[in-house]
């Protein structure tokens, strides 16, 4: 049975996905990251002499925090207790986060690692901040956003101007994505198409997505023939029996599991195309 903020609508966005702030479980996430960074270098194999830990520290003390160098010495942790401090702001996190990454990666370009200390440490951040549910995933030794506020806004302008059964399916796939420690994607997916097809459904009397699409076209609610074609074929990946989004998997297939990535792109696309169907019908 929903529960009260599923069916009201009470569920915010912007407590799910967390841009433009850091949460002190984000905090605590990235400090162990960096604690598991001196285990990930000893596993690599360094030489005692060149400790990159000390080096990393050392390059942040006199290039970062622009302190002098002479004055530097090792001991305590500057950049843990640089992130803990809650007067740090969030872009201040991530300007260090982003700072030591680029360091890390020239530093160990001339080193014959087996497996690169940095993208081992950059794929251990990803996976928190997916976690976590942080907007924000490191490329290419930088951070990207990869969750805008045009998107988050998307989401909330289709849960707040929906009627009743598409607010629910959308409440319904926030909350299954924000699910902690592990959100449920699968249907997580299945809910955010599931809100379109219950509004084309609302506005047609068709039983499928593809049927209430070709009838609202009779209705001179033209929808361009590629974006028509996009959705049609989105529609169908959750249908795949590999995925088992909208269907039970199938005993010998299934191999697949949906990413948080793919349940955040479902949902922001589901909720973009709801206005924009919305707007159409209106106008």
């Amino acid at each position: 049975m929903a529960l009260f903020s599923e069916r009201y609508g009470y569920v915010k966005v912007s407590d799910v996905i967390i841009r433009e702030e850091i949460t002190p479980d984000i905090r605590n996430c990235i400090c162990n990251c960096f604690d598991l960074l001196e285990r990930v270098y000893r596993k690599c194999g360094y030489d005692i002499i060149d400790n990159p830990i000390i080096s990393i520290h050392k390059e942040a003390w006199t290039y970062y925090f622009n302190k002098r160098s002479s004055e530097f010495r090792f001991g305590r942790d500057i950049i843990i207790e640089y992130i803990q401090n809650p007067a740090v702001m969030w872009y201040e996190v991530l300007d260090i986060v982003e700072f030591v990454i680029k360091y890390m990666h020239e530093r160990d370009a001339k080193v014959a690692y087996k497996h690169s200390p940095v993208d081992l440490f950059a794929a251990l951040l990803n996976q928190e901040f997916e976690r976590l549910h942080f907007a924000y995933r490191i490329v290419n030794c930088e951070i990207v956003e990869i969750t805008s506020e045009q998107e988050i806004k998307a989401i909330e302008g289709a849960i707040a101007n929906s009627q009743q059964n598409v607010k629910m399916h959308l409440n319904s796939a926030l909350e299954k994505y924000a699910l902690r420690p592990n959100g449920d994607y699968r249907n997580s997916i299945k809910e955010s198409i599931s809100a379109v097809e219950a509004f084309c459904r609302e506005k047609t009397g068709e039983s499928t997505l593809g049927r209430a699409l070709s009838k609202l076209e009779k209705k001179n609610i033209i929808i361009p023939k590629s974006l028509k074609s996009a959705f049609d074929k989105l529609y169908e990946y959750t249908n795949h029996a590999d995925t088992g989004i909208r269907h039970a998997l199938m005993a010998d297939e299934g191999k697949y599991t949906p990413s948080a990535d793919e349940a955040l792109f479902m949902l922001i696309s589901c909720s973009a195309f709801i206005n924009y169907l919305s707007k159409k019908v209106n106008d």
